[in-house]
């Protein structure tokens, strides 16, 4: 499955590549090579949504002694993420930003990373 690149509107993003993208690592379109990603606060959604379904799902089937709805739970989740990826924007962004964002997360990961080390 392919999906619309915002720069030339022709389906040239792959699924794996739209599902893995961020403004460190845009998913390059197939057609026109142009770069564009999912928003960090769109793709974290998805996954706490998950989490979600499946935590309230656990702690009901606990309540209530029925260890299926947890699997219906985990049903959910992964029929919820199916759909809210499908769903998922992608938005334009330029090489020199994903540039210039892969720069700056090194730096926080060297900043953790060195914080990490003297604590």
């Amino acid at each position: 499955m392919t999906y619309a690149c915002p720069h030339c509107r022709q389906p040239g993003i792959a699924a794996v590549a739209k599902r893995w993208s961020s403004r460190e690592t845009p998913a390059a379109c197939g057609r026109c090579g142009k770069l564009s990603h999912v928003l960090a606060s769109t793709s974290s959604g998805i996954g706490v949504a998950g989490l979600l379904i499946i935590v309230l799902s656990g702690i009901a089937a606990a309540a209530w002694d029925m260890a299926p709805l947890l699997l219906l739970g985990v049903g959910l989740a992964v029929a919820n993420n199916f759909r809210a990826w499908r769903r998922a924007r992608l938005w334009p962004i330029s090489k020199e930003s994903a540039d210039s964002a892969k720069k700056a997360g090194w730096f926080v990961l060297g900043l953790l990373a060195l914080f990490g080390l003297g604590s």
